[in-house]
């Protein structure tokens, strides 16, 4: 069963779930819809007439009775909604707690092969709606604190099967790379009285050299001192620290947004290995002004080896003005 563990030394959690390793790894290029996986001619457990090879349905979407979306927990998970809570302690410095948390699998498409960058925007805005559904039921769990919605797309992404899919982790703490993020935006909101992320976002439409497509809503950008070469980020135009707080009027600003990022990354990389998470706030701060929300798109075009494990500190092989400068030269379309 899982289990959290406590690390003095970073600390943090780490979580140790067993099951994990039992995954299948067919991240591949298989055959279409139904056909057997590359690594051993296992039936695809995402497509359609392969459903009895998920756990029950927790959400979808229907389409002339056929489902386009489809919700199930993670038959692998990381957590589990009917592990213990409580916190013991093996020790001084030996402390753990029970494997209690959420995992779904956001079954994104029912085509094998439909990359998300390739959708219509009408599908994409339905996916995001799912998303935000999926992410404020589980904040309904008194016992999570943080949920943690993101996408693998890619080996070097880690991806496990290759159908297009989503997860989302409810932990019962937040994650150390959480809070130390809040708490930055935190400390520069009392002392300013400022959003940090606003003025980011303004310095950021201020300048320009690093804009690669906006809308109404939303805003996409390289960020001025990305981590990763074109790491992307999207953040909405309006006040909002948690994800929780999107409306509906925004869902198909930001499935353009979306779309238009990943076709651009798609083309100009070469369909790159990417990461996709959602950084929001903690349960209780979503009404908080001191962070915005917003999406951050990782293409895993290097690889992190020990300067960066060794040291924290990232080298970031592309300068984002310039990889700016290349994606916005591939289309002139407006997102």
């Amino acid at each position: 069963m899982p289990e959290l563990r406590f690390d003095f030394t970073t600390a943090d959690w780490v979580v140790f779930a067993p099951l994990r390793k039992l995954r299948p790894h067919t991240h591949r290029r298989g055959p279409s819809n139904g056909g057997p996986d590359p690594l051993g001619g296992h039936p695809c457990p995402f497509c359609p007439g392969n459903e009895s090879l998920t756990p029950h349905v927790i959400d979808q979407e229907t389409e002339g009775g056929r489902w386009t979306i489809r919700v199930v927990p993670n038959k692998f998970p990381a957590l589990q909604i009917e592990e213990p809570h409580e916190r013991f302690a093996d020790g001084p410095v030996f402390q753990r707690m029970g494997g209690c948390g959420a995992h779904e699998v956001v079954i994104e498409t029912p085509e094998h092969t439909a990359w998300l960058a390739n959708q219509p925007v009408e599908h994409i805005q339905r996916l995001i709606a799912v998303l935000h559904r999926r992410y404020v039921d589980l904040l309904r769990d008194r016992r999570f604190r943080a949920v943690i919605v993101f996408k693998n797309h890619g080996e070097r992404a880690g991806t496990s099967l290759r159908h297009p899919h989503w997860q989302i982790i409810a932990t019962p703490v937040i994650p150390r790379l959480l809070q130390w993020k809040h708490l930055q935006a935190q400390e520069h909101f009392n002392r300013t009285g400022v959003c940090l992320y606003d003025q980011i976002l303004n310095e950021e439409l201020r300048a320009q050299t690093r804009v690669i497509a906006s809308n109404d809503e939303f805003v996409a950008f390289l960020p001025y001192a990305g981590h990763l070469p074109f790491e992307c980020w999207i953040v909405p135009r309006r006040p909002q620290a948690g994800f929780g707080l999107l409306q509906p009027s925004q869902q198909l600003p930001l499935a353009r947004l979306v779309k238009w990022v990943l076709a651009r990354l798609h083309v100009g990389l070469d369909d790159p290995d990417f990461n996709l998470t959602i950084d929001t706030v903690a349960r209780e701060d979503e009404e908080e002004p001191y962070f915005r929300w917003h999406i951050r798109i990782l293409p895993r075009l290097t690889t992190t080896a020990g300067f960066e494990l060794g040291s924290g500190v990232s080298i970031n092989t592309v300068l984002p003005e310039e990889g700016a400068e290349f994606l916005r030269a591939g289309s002139a379309d407006a997102p």
